[in-house]
């Protein structure tokens, strides 16, 4: 896969995906599901570029630069991730292409309890 995910709790200990992305728990599910998504402080995606983002404000990184997609005073952050694979074959049903599309980002709570989501996509 093109980008592995690190996930850092609130207490300071990691998760890693591991390369195969088979949970540890589950072997017939994902590693994300073995994350505890309401302990998650930053969920990093790693490959030819870095792509971060921070739960306890709700800021992106890129590469280490820090961008900032909100400007209300939100509250309650908590994880969005998902992969989306896109498929391609020929007459003879033979893949010719697979893509996988990752999406992260957050939701969270504004001062009225109204959700608010940001999501980055990578290719």
């Amino acid at each position: 896969m093109k980008y592995l995910f690190e996930v850092e709790y609130t207490d300071g200990t990691f998760f890693q995906q591991n390369k195969e992305d088979v949970s540890l728990t589950d072997p017939k599910r994902s590693a994300f599901f073995d994350v505890k998504q309401e302990e998650v402080k930053r969920f990093t995606l790693k490959g030819p570029n870095t792509f971060c983002v921070d739960l306890t404000d709700g800021h992106f990184e890129i590469n280490g630069i820090s961008i900032r997609l909100h400007d209300e005073q939100l509250s309650d952050f908590r994880l969005i991730y998902f992969r989306r694979h896109r498929h391609q074959f020929n007459l003879a049903l033979e893949e010719k292409l697979h893509e996988i599309t990752f999406r992260f980002g957050w939701q969270a709570n504004d001062k009225d309890g109204k959700n608010v989501q940001r999501v980055m996509e990578i290719n």
